[in-house]
């Protein structure tokens, strides 16, 4: 039979003794994460807007907290079975650091297509890592072997062990803060925000807590049935991409959530790109999640000191240059030009010398001389890096002068 650990009690939700004894549990284990004022983005919003950091933590996300509660829980025997759990990225990451960290044997079913990053993280703190399947797929399987070899399944957050491990983090910020006035809180599954709402309204139910999910999450939990077409609907909020609000943790939300709004991909990205160049912090989707919500002014007005959760920094390298890119073109600070010209030696060097001699940057040339418009030339896509856009007007208007048919690309 699986060791299934029973919830506290179901009925009931968690309690701030609950919370607080969490801490006790955990504490040895695990820092306090920063709080601090966001300078430039508080004079730019006119608010006093701060951020509690719990992308800091060693796994860089929230995560652990909820883990080690939940480990440190246990009956002993149970324990010394050893866990299962499944994950794509952070909970397989805080339940395989701290279950190492305790010795306790860990298991973990990952989706096929988890980031190979968080695979090899994983199976370096000892884990013994399964692949199969979907995310889905991956927690039906987790909980077959957890039935068959009787070891405890350990859920990412419907379980009160695990929100009071993240409520946690509502008693810190209580602590390092007595003057704010609402906090702004990505919701997935709904255990971070459930357990930081318990301890805040324990102690300041005057605080407006605004809790956050992704369009993609509501587009999900709207959608009746299979997706029917080849390449399912992505997001780059992928800590939070869960279809359905916990049962043991929806009921607290429904309690605590002031108001719950979601955020598009788009704000999301420019949230985290906000977050890169104002507070020189690398953050992921659904860490950036929350401060998106506030960009988007979904924070009543009347709220001027808002604290900000970021739950995480796991980003996967190359969709953060993506965005950084993307961000730039959307700014005017990249220039995608086309011109046709005539297929001949020194064109390229003509075009190359107008570009440096106003101050660009060259970045991607590419020649189509099966599509030219006009027999005998040759169409030339030039991507460049630019001051402004003012700038890449300049740069168009000078490849004009020259002669050059010039054209923005789309």
């Amino acid at each position: 039979m699986t060791t299934l650990l029973p919830s506290l009690v179901p009925s009931l939700f968690p309690s701030l003794a609950d919370i607080e004894a969490a801490r006790q549990r955990i504490a040895p284990y695990i820092p306090i994460t920063p709080l601090s004022v966001a300078t430039s983005i508080s004079e730019t919003l006119g608010r006093t807007v701060s951020f509690k950091w719990d992308n800091k933590l060693r796994t860089g996300s929230f995560k652990e907290r909820g883990a080690l509660n939940f480990l440190l829980s246990m009956d002993p025997q149970a324990r010394s079975k050893g866990v299962i759990a499944a994950s794509a990225g952070n909970h397989a990451l805080g339940v395989s650091f701290h279950a190492n960290r305790l010795n306790v044997p860990c298991h973990l079913v990952m989706p096929v297509n988890a980031p190979l990053v968080k695979v090899e993280s994983c199976r370096a703190f000892g884990a013994k890592i399964t692949l199969h399947g979907t995310l889905s797929d991956s927690i039906t399987h987790a909980k077959e072997i957890a039935q068959k070899e009787g070891i405890t399944y350990l859920p990412p957050f419907d379980h009160l062990f695990t929100v009071c491990g993240q409520g946690v983090a509502g008693l810190e910020l209580l602590e390092q803060d007595s003057n704010f006035d609402s906090v702004i809180i990505p919701i997935g599954g709904g255990g971070y925000a459930a357990g930081i709402a318990t301890a805040i309204k324990a102690k300041r139910p005057d605080v407006f807590v605004l809790g956050v999910c992704s369009e993609w999450a509501l587009g999900a939990r709207n959608h009746v049935g299979p997706h029917t077409h080849p390449i399912p609907p992505s997001t780059i909020a992928d800590g939070i991409a869960v279809k359905t609000i916990g049962a043991v943790t929806g009921p607290i939300l429904d309690q605590h959530l002031d108001s719950l709004v979601a955020v598009s991909e788009r704000s999301i990205a420019k949230a985290i790109i906000k977050l890169l160049e104002h507070e020189h912090v690398v953050v992921e989707g659904a860490g950036a999640a929350g401060f998106a919500a506030l960009l988007d002014g979904y924070l009543p007005d009347k709220y001027k000191k808002p604290v900000v959760m970021i739950c995480g920094s796991n980003i996967d390298m190359n969709l953060l240059s993506r965005l950084i890119e993307h961000d730039m073109a959307e700014r005017g600070r990249m220039l995608r030009v086309n011109i046709s010209l005539p297929d001949r030696p020194g064109m390229l060097h003509t075009i190359s010398g107008i570009i440096a001699a106003e101050g660009a940057n060259i970045l991607q040339v590419h020649h189509d001389r099966f599509y030219a418009q006009v027999p005998g030339h040759v169409d030339i896509t030039v991507v460049m890096e630019v001051r402004d856009r003012a700038h890449g007007g300049e740069i168009v208007a000078e490849l004009q002068r020259a002669g050059l048919p010039t054209s923005l690309g789309a």
